[in-house]
């Protein structure tokens, strides 16, 4: 995968429209999650579930028109972050795809700002 190619599919997920429409997504969802309670419900995981598959989506979509591996995809921008401040960010913000419990932190940080 070339430095170019990363820059591309990084350049998908910034892009506004892809933005405005994870925000939509977190404000229309992230009611459920104010409650004060630490346990959480099957309707909690189904949301961080739907939102795991949109930013999944949308980088397998990009690797896909660019004819890249999401093996290829991690390595670099794993090699990356080690140099490039920019690129530790990144591996951070995909860890909290991920990560159930920064996900809730999330989403009820969204919850607030309603």
């Amino acid at each position: 995968m070339s430095d170019e190619q990363l820059e591309a599919v990084l350049g998908r997920l910034v892009e506004d429209k892809f933005l405005n429409f994870l925000d939509t997504f977190k404000t229309k969802n992230s009611a459920i999650f104010l409650s004060t309670s630490d346990e959480f419900t099957l309707k909690h995981t189904e949301v961080h579930m739907q939102y795991k598959r949109l930013v999944e989506g949308r980088i397998e979509s990009s690797l896909k028109t660019l004819g890249c591996t999401s093996s290829d995809f991690i390595k670099q921008v794993v090699d990356k972050a080690k140099t490039d401040e920019r690129y530790s960010d990144f591996v951070e913000s995909l860890s909290s795809v991920e990560d159930f419990g920064a996900f809730t932190v999330m989403m009820r940080q969204k919850a607030a700002e309603a």
